[in-house]
């Protein structure tokens, strides 16, 4: 999970976990690049709008061209 607001990023992350999900979360989107790149995950969940990287440019990284 990327999330810049530590806040929201510690709401969202203990609500996955009291339903028992394994969270992963970063502060920005090269964060979570680096993190994606090196992992495998289920579900990747971003803020739009983050520092470095937003996540639309995360989103593209891994988007097969069509």
């Amino acid at each position: 999970m990327a999330e810049d607001d530590d806040h929201l990023r510690e709401l969202v992350k203990d609500a996955l976990e009291e339903e028992d999900y394994q969270v992963t979360d970063c502060m920005n989107g090269q964060e979570a690049i680096n993190l994606f790149d090196k992992n495998k995950f289920d579900i990747c969940l971003l803020d739009i709008m983050m520092p470095v990287k937003d996540g639309f440019t995360r989103c593209k990284k891994n988007t097969p061209a069509k």
